[in-house]
């Protein structure tokens, strides 16, 4: 079963313009209110890692960032890590492009932009599920980009 907060935004929708008494707006705002408070960044990854079964501890290793930050990360004690910092765990926890730019979404990121050059190269892997943060920053760093660190 469907999460609440794995309702899709046309969903809502339509459950919003279906309430037509004042009762029904205070429901679907304490809903809202309910899946805002499970939805966060550390609710968000260890929801992802127990799905795709990645263990923390290869996701930290995977994801070429201190073990300690990612750590910090998922267990909630770092609270704004940066995009790039995010995308790598994404990418070691083996997420789709569609997995990873709602946690970019979820953190208050910018999600990743076809039309930006180094975007264009983490989609690329992304989509060939190319799941090495290495070699990732290979090809970032061989055309000048920011890398995942």
């Amino acid at each position: 079963m469907a999460k609440k907060f794995d309702r899709s935004t046309q969903e809502l929708s339509r459950i919003l313009s279906e309430a037509n008494k004042k009762e029904a707006l205070e429901n679907y705002l304490k809903e809202l209110k309910e899946e805002g408070d499970c939805l966060n960044l550390q609710n968000y990854l260890n929801e992802m890692m127990a799905k795709k079964g990645r263990p923390l501890n290869e996701v930290a290793r995977d994801s070429e960032l201190s073990p300690n930050y990612v750590y910090n990360i998922v267990n909630g004690s770092r609270k704004n890590p940066s995009r790039m910092k995010i995308i790598g765990i994404c990418i070691a926890c083996h997420m789709t492009l569609d997995e990873t730019q709602r946690a970019l979404e979820i953190a208050g990121k910018g999600i990743l932009y076809p039309r930006d050059p180094a975007d264009a190269i983490i989609i690329f892997n992304i989509n060939a599920e190319n799941r090495s943060v290495a070699d990732i920053n290979d090809q970032l760093h061989e055309h000048g980009y920011e890398i995942i660190q």
